[in-house]
C-alpha cells in the first residue's frame, strides 16, 4: 500500500477536511468581498464627498437635484487609490455655467473641511453634462464672436439717477456721442445756455397772456 493510500485510505477517499475545503468555491480577487465593505477608507471617502456637494448645494441655494456628485475611485502611479468627484448638471441653468469655477472651489473647501487629510486621496473635479432636457439650452453663436469685443453694459444702462428727468422736444443729436457721462455733461451745458439765454431776453420771446374773449 503506498503512502497517499494509507493517509487517505485504500479507497483513495480524502479525510473530511480536505473534501470541505475543496467543496468551496474559490473566492475571485475581484469579488465584493475583497474590493471594501461599507466601512472601508474608500467608502467613507465617498459618502464625505456626497454630504459635502449636498451642504454645498444647500449653503447656496441650488436645488439639489440640479447636480449630482459622483465619486469614482481613481488609481495614479505612485499612489493609492484615492477618489475622484464627476459634477453631473442635470438642470439647464446658465448660471451653473458662469459659477462653476466658484462652486467647484467651494466644494473643495468643505470636503478640506471635513478631512484635512483630503488632499492626499482627493483626486480632482470635473463636470459632465447630463441634461433631462437639452432642448432649452442655446444654439452656438457666431464663430467670430468668441474673439471679438464684449460688449459694454455701462453704455447701453438707461440714466435712471433721480433729478436728471429733463425732457427735450423733437429730434436731438448732442455731440460726442461716446460715453455715457460726455452725453449727461453736452446736455446740461445745451441747456444751460438755454436758459441763459431766456433770462437775457427777459422772456420775450412770448407773448403777453391776454384774457380769455368770452
Amino acid at each position: 500500500m503506498g503512502f497517499l493510500q494509507r493517509i487517505f485510505g485504500s479507497g483513495g477517499a480524502k479525510p473530511k477536511s480536505v473534501a470541505a475545503r475543496a467543496s468551496q468555491p474559490a473566492v475571485s480577487a475581484h469579488s465584493p468581498s475583497t474590493r471594501g465593505s461599507a466601512n472601508s477608507p474608500q467608502a467613507i471617502r465617498k459618502e464625505l464627498v456626497r454630504v459635502s456637494a449636498r451642504d454645498t448645494l444647500l449653503h447656496n441655494g441650488i436645488p439639489a437635484d440640479w447636480v449630482r456628485a459622483d465619486p469614482l475611485t481613481t488609481a495614479a502611479p505612485g499612489r493609492d487609490p484615492g477618489v475622484h468627484v464627476r459634477l453631473s448638471v442635470l438642470h439647464w441653468d446658465p448660471r451653473l455655467v458662469v459659477h462653476a469655477v466658484a462652486l467647484q472651489q467651494n466644494l473643495e473647501k468643505r470636503i478640506l473641511m471635513m478631512d484635512p487629510q483630503a488632499s492626499q486621496w482627493l483626486m480632482g473635479l470635473s463636470w459632465q453634462f447630463a441634461l433631462k432636457d437639452d432642448s432649452v439650452c442655446p444654439p452656438l453663436p457666431h464663430p467670430g464672436s468668441w474673439t471679438a469685443p464684449a460688449p459694454d453694459p455701462a453704455a447701453a444702462a438707461p440714466d435712471t439717477e433721480p433729478g436728471n428727468a429733463d425732457v427735450i422736444s423733437g429730434p436731438t443729436r448732442i455731440a460726442g456721442g461716446g460715453a455715457p457721462h460726455s452725453a449727461r455733461a453736452e446736455l446740461e451745458r445745451m441747456l444751460g445756455e438755454r436758459d441763459a439765454s431766456f433770462r437775457k431776453d427777459g422772456g420775450s420771446s412770448f407773448e403777453a397772456t391776454q384774457p380769455m374773449k368770452l
